[in-house]
């Protein structure tokens, strides 16, 4: 299922300049999941909007996942980064398989996220707005409105 268009949205989006550094700054700083941030940039660029319920069902379907897998994970490879350890080329392999397999539980959980759209569990209303305006309301959805990168990550993502 991972060759979808969320997944592709995001390696595209996540490849742009800026990108990264902005997720990863909303992550370590707001705590925020950034495959839901990107979920909610994809749906507005589709041009859906998430409702507060709609919201609430992203991020319960991807809770448990998110704080039992992906986080950990990062948190091995952030952990394994620059440890002194004898062996750094055995350090540096693990870090490298421990960050392949983050990469592929985020993918599952982006899996997670698009089967949403197809089980019924969001809305499926369309919505007029432009695209710019979707992606902060959509984003307010998941709980970022407020940091002041989400402008800069909406026109990057645009």
């Amino acid at each position: 299922m991972s060759d979808h268009a969320f997944w592709q949205y995001s390696l595209d989006r996540y490849g742009r300049k800026g990108v990264p550094e902005i997720c990863l700054s909303l992550q370590d700083e707001r705590g925020a999941d950034v495959n839901l941030v990107l979920f909610a940039l994809w749906l507005a660029q589709e041009g859906r909007s998430l409702g507060p319920d709609d919201a609430e069902n992203c991020v319960a379907a991807v809770r448990d996942w998110h704080g039992s897998v992906v986080v950990p994970m990062r948190g091995v490879r952030r952990w394994l980064k620059d440890r002194d350890v004898e062996d750094t080329a055995a350090r540096d392999r693990l870090r490298d398989a421990v960050k392949t397999w983050e990469i592929e539980a985020e993918r599952m959980e982006q899996d997670m996220l698009f089967r949403l759209i197809h089980d019924g569990s969001l809305a499926p209303d369309r919505d007029a707005r432009p695209v710019a305006a979707r992606m902060a309301a959509n984003l307010a959805a998941v709980g970022v409105a407020r940091a002041p990168q989400v402008n800069r990550l909406i026109e990057l993502c645009l």
